[in-house]
């Protein structure tokens, strides 16, 4: 090892001192070869490639430096010049031009071309160590792909081989991570965390992790060892403020966002995050004190539409209007000024505008929660009740526990009275859950529905709905 270090390190000294010169020098493509991998170590590409093509002019039928050249070409995306400059090569039975061939055509969508390589090169009686190499390699392009079944699968049978490479655990996580499969993605992260228990990013990333899954106490304790590691951190800080947001406990969410504005004051994101939990806590005047604050260092732009909102938050509507009537006409085609535009004409009752105004929103933020919700508020009160459903079906497609929404689109089931799509909300329901709407609907508080099993309570609600369909065909 240490022979080698010399030998690279002379290497280096010999290149530069010629290139300081403008002169040349010659090496023999094994050398070439340790000087790019040596500049690509250091991130300097561009050396590296320079490199690459002098070798190739000395030696333009040296194996080694075709390949690296292959490897510039899936570095820099060009997959079919890369697929072209690869029939060159010679075979010589590695597994290192498969894997470029794979990266390019799994890059390029040609996806049976890949898969034919891939079962061609499994199908050679490859060496443990090149099966190792190329199953993982395989696996990170997978990842890379966004093909995350396919490369858990691959990354799996890796680990088979060796169970603590982790650059492995670490991309498994990820998968997993990225399927929602946050149980697993947290199991491969406490197996990084075996292997280096000191790990800065493995603390942030699990504890991002128990966040995403809702384990917000586990969440908090695993920020508070990664900031044992770096105490001052400001996106752990970030991340553990959040959790403590998410876990109900705002006060100290905000006591920490204010500590990281002390440390970066410069990042816009935190007075934002500082916002939401005072508008949390519904401390408007702490609001309006981040807003100045706001204004003061990174300028006015947005901070009437933000002043506006907390008077609307006070039902200081007059006040919230007349801020809205002064918003400069270069922010009024943002988001924040469509939700704003929308919320002060639902108070007012023009339901068409504020419909409009929440449109206009959702096309700026495709698939937003909050505007979806707005939407289907404004539908109900519209007595469009298809339309209403069709807004909190999305609603709960995109967070099945979306506050609410279940049980708005069970009374807007049973006010239309169809059948099949009230049974299939019901699905969605506990027992306790199908009890209390029972309690609701029946409209008798001090019935005991205690003892009545789910297909019971299925039939009493269902006898309800019928019930309300006879009403309303009676009355009208």
């Amino acid at each position: 090892m240490d022979e080698e270090l010399d030998d690279i390190t002379s290497l280096v000294e010999k290149h530069e001192q010629m290139r300081a010169f403008g002169k040349k020098i010659y090496f023999d493509a094994g050398e070439f070869a340790m000087l790019a991998d040596y500049y690509n170590s250091l991130g300097d590409n561009e050396q590296a490639e320079e490199i690459i093509e002098e070798g190739l002019k000395m030696h333009p039928a040296s194996p080694e430096l075709m390949i690296l050249k292959a490897k510039t070409l899936v570095f820099s995306e060009l997959y079919d010049e890369a697929l072209s400059y690869l029939n060159n090569i010679p075979e010589e039975g590695d597994v290192e031009l498969p894997l470029l061939r794979i990266e390019s055509l799994l890059h390029l969508e040609r996806i049976d071309e890949a898969n034919e390589v891939i079962n061609e090169t499994m199908n050679k009686e490859l060496s443990i160590d090149d099966l190792y190499v190329f199953i993982t390699e395989v696996g990170y392009v997978m990842n890379d792909i966004e093909n995350f079944d396919r490369a858990i699968s691959y990354l799996e049978e890796s680990l088979k081989i060796d169970e603590s490479n982790p650059d492995v655990l670490i991309d498994l996580a990820y998968a997993n991570e990225m399927k929602g499969d946050f149980d697993r993605a947290i199991e491969y992260n406490n197996r990084l965390l075996d292997l280096d228990p000191y790990s800065f990013e493995g603390w942030v990333n699990i504890g991002k992790l128990y966040s995403m899954n809702e384990q917000y106490e586990k969440a908090i304790d695993s920020f508070d060892f990664a900031l044992t590691i770096n105490e001052n951190d400001v996106s752990a800080l970030k991340m553990k403020a959040l959790s403590l947001y998410l876990n109900d406990n705002a006060s100290e969410a905000i006591r920490i966002f204010e500590e990281c504005i002390r440390i970066s004051p410069d990042d816009e994101s935190l007075y934002d995050s500082l916002l939401e939990g005072y508008e949390a806590m519904e401390q408007y005047g702490q609001m309006s004190r981040i807003i100045d604050i706001k204004e003061k260092r990174f300028g006015p732009e947005g901070i009437a539409v933000r002043r506006a909102f907390v008077e609307l938050l006070k039902d200081n509507i007059p006040l919230a209007r007349e801020l809205y009537n002064n918003i400069p006409d270069d922010e009024k085609e943002s988001l924040d000024y469509y939700m704003l535009e929308g919320e002060l004409m639902f108070v007012d009752g023009d339901l068409r505008g504020a419909e409009a105004a929440y449109i206009k929103a959702a096309l700026l933020s495709e698939d937003n929660e909050e505007i979806i919700d707005r939407l289907a508020n404004v539908s109900v009160a519209r007595e469009k009740y298809e339309q209403a459903a069709g807004y909190l079906e999305h609603l709960l497609d995109l967070d099945p526990d979306y506050p609410t929404a279940k049980s708005r689109l069970a009374f807007i089931r049973f006010e239309i009275g169809n059948k099949e799509p009230f049974d299939e909300i019901m699905e969605q329901f506990s027992d306790d859950e199908l009890r209390a709407l029972l309690h609701i609907i029946s409209g008798y508080e001090d019935v005991d529905f205690s003892g009545y099993n789910r297909q019971k309570m299925l039939i009493r609600l269902n006898e309800a709905r019928e019930n309300r369909v006879l009403f309303k065909n009676i009355k009208y």
